[in-house]
């Protein structure tokens, strides 16, 4: 069983998932969301730094670092997924204590 969250981890593992979903949406051309997608980057990485370090959940370097890689990944390459699910990873590994 999962014990209380940090609500830096709650809200940086939340717009993750939003980005993601916003990015699938685009990816999967159901909308234009490029300045939406990218000011929710701008958010998540914010988030996942302060959660890395307030919430001192240190799986979360793999998330930051992934991160870190995306201006490097364009879009619609397999890159940008893979780095995507690689930083979901190190936020499901947080979560989980």
């Amino acid at each position: 069983m999962l014990g209380p969250m940090s609500p830096f981890l709650a809200v940086g593992f939340g717009l993750y998932v939003l980005n993601m979903l916003v990015g699938l949406a685009a990816q999967f051309r159901l909308g234009h969301f490029g300045i939406w997608h990218h000011g929710l980057y701008l958010m998540v990485f914010i988030c996942a730094v302060l959660a890395m370090v307030f919430a001192r959940e240190w799986w979360l370097l793999l998330t930051v670092g992934c991160l870190a890689l995306f201006p490097k990944a364009r879009p619609r390459t397999w890159l940008h997924p893979t780095l995507g699910m690689l930083g979901l990873v190190g936020y499901l590994l947080s979560v989980r204590g």
